[in-house]
């Protein structure tokens, strides 16, 4: 009798369960409404199911449960230098107001989950570019750039910081927080109502934003409208063409678009690219002032142009040059190359950002080393007429605005070089007839310094040494792109390109042509 009294009581009793300490097992509906908070500083408690790992418990300070989806999509961390699933959670349901089983829950977590790791605009949604534009800004670049080579790289700082530019100018219509003055804003807003105006097209009206065109209806016909809208900037519509299409493929991998890359059946402006180089008789005034007295006002700005001129090296792969070789990864990702501290024996700088995305090892010239050590000196001992920005920079080209912490950008030169075309008068000012607007023609420009150089080189060496000092890939890129003939050998060329009479004389070149006797 006694037994059976001690079990109906025992019966009737709730079993007590134990604090669990787990953080991962078999949720049930005993266990994890027994679940107390156990976190620190207020942040949640998180609880896992050992039977679907994706099914995460939260418990917050005050006890509210709330049932998450946890995902895991792939992406790329640069710190680590490898692909790996971050987490990312989604709230589902408060665990009061699930009365169903937890098979149910299972089972609506990895819809949840699957959603999320593998995301798939669907070809009749209403998405619109937008969503893909904003989705590659977040986390396209931070991946392995798309090519067709077998090796990966990374999008390099400048490529990211011009695509930026372009999606949020030319595709988003978002105006940048750099763009302060009335000139700047004018100029965007141009450009808005160039891109978001009513246009017809092959007798079709447009009257929608790239931006907000239904990912439904992108096609060719919507890309060349875009291309089209920017035909009076025949390299800027290639660009945004060729950022529409990088972002497009992007989403096409990532499954975030449905279809072929419309932007494949699209044809490119032909671009007005000018193969010139600065006259000999005005490379000998840029230098001959820069070797003057003159250097001292500002050898930064003197002794990159010198450096354009005399290696034939790119604007990109000059700006990060470092004084001493980096060790520190920050240090190497900051730089464009660096000397050794021996440089005016060894003779040589090494390059790392270079287009081919290979150390190249460049030859310093006597001429380049006298430029780089009047610099140095410079660094310690101050100028004359004042007191320069170089003492304490790593970089051989420093910012002033960052106390020499970054390096010179694109942007950084300009004006000097607008002063000192005005100074030496290298360049021609006219007016133009039908608008009357003042021109300006001719003069050195950065890009012009390169062409200047290998052209050189190619006169004095030869194709071959000419291509290698320019680090092509082949010497018939040097030749289409780069080797630009003195005004002189063009005359001598056009004589035989062009059929004339062979009393025709010019510049001494006497052209004898074959005739035919006459009966």
């Amino acid at each position: 009798m006694t037994n059976e009294i001690t079990d109906k009581i025992s019966k009737g009793r709730k079993r007590k369960i134990p604090p669990i300490t787990e953080t991962t097992f078999k949720f049930s509906q005993d266990r994890c409404s027994a679940l107390k908070y156990q976190g620190k500083n207020d942040r949640p408690d998180r609880r896992f199911d050992s039977q679907t790992e994706s099914l995460c418990l939260m418990i917050t300070s005050n006890g509210q449960k709330t049932f998450y989806a946890v995902a895991k999509p792939l992406m790329f961390n640069k710190k680590k230098q490898k692909m790996e699933r971050n987490a990312s959670y989604k709230k589902m349901f408060a665990l009061s107001s699930q009365k169903k089983s937890y098979d149910h829950a299972r089972n609506v977590v990895q819809e949840y989950v699957a959603a999320m790791e593998n995301p798939t605009v669907d070809a009749n949604a209403d998405e619109k570019f937008s969503f893909l534009a904003k989705e590659f800004l977040s986390r396209g670049m931070s991946d392995y750039r798309l090519a067709d080579s077998a090796e990966k790289h990374e999008y390099k700082e400048g490529t990211i910081k011009k695509y930026t530019k372009l999606i949020n100018t030319y595709l988003l219509l978002k105006s940048s927080k750099h763009i302060t003055t009335p000139f700047q804003k004018n100029r965007f807003g141009v450009i808005v109502h160039k891109l978001s105006e009513v246009i017809v097209y092959n007798g079709m009206p447009s009257t929608l934003p790239f931006k907000d065109i239904a990912l439904k209806s992108l096609d060719e016909r919507e890309v060349n409208i875009l291309h089209h809208r920017l035909k009076e900037t025949p390299t800027v519509a290639n660009d945004v063409l060729r950022v529409v299409s990088v972002i497009i493929s992007w989403s096409r991998k990532q499954k975030l678009f449905r279809g072929e890359n419309p932007c494949d059946l699209v044809t490119k402006f032909q671009e007005q690219k000018i193969k010139a180089k600065l006259p000999d008789d005005q490379v000998a005034k840029v230098m001959n002032h820069s070797k003057s007295k003159a250097f001292e006002s500002d050898p930064q700005f003197l002794c990159f142009i010198a450096l354009l001129l005399l290696l034939g090296k790119r604007q990109s792969e000059l700006y990060g040059l470092r004084w001493k070789e980096p060790f520190s990864k920050k240090e190497i990702n900051e730089c464009s190359g660096w000397l050794l501290p021996n440089y005016a024996k060894t003779k040589y700088a090494y390059l790392r950002d270079t287009k081919n995305r290979k150390i190249e090892r460049v030859y310093l010239d006597s001429e380049s080393i006298a430029f780089i050590e009047r610099m140095d000196r410079l660094r310690y001992e101050g100028s004359s007429e004042r007191k320069t920005d170089l003492i304490k920079s790593a970089f051989l080209f420093p910012t002033v605005q960052w106390q020499g912490q970054r390096h010179i950008t694109d942007s950084s030169f300009r004006k000097k070089l607008i002063k000192l075309n005005e100074k030496l008068e290298l360049t021609t000012t006219w007016k133009d007839a039908d608008t009357g607007e003042m021109k300006v023609q001719g003069g050195l420009q950065f890009k012009l310094g390169r062409k200047t150089a290998i052209s050189k080189f190619e006169e004095k060496f030869g194709i071959e040494i000419a291509s290698k000092k320019a680090n092509h890939s082949s010497t018939k890129v040097t030749r289409d792109h780069y080797v630009v003939k003195d005004d002189k050998e063009l005359e001598i060329e056009n004589i035989y390109q062009n059929k004339i009479a062979k009393e025709d004389i010019i510049k001494g070149v006497i052209e004898t042509l074959p005739f035919k006797k006459t009966k």
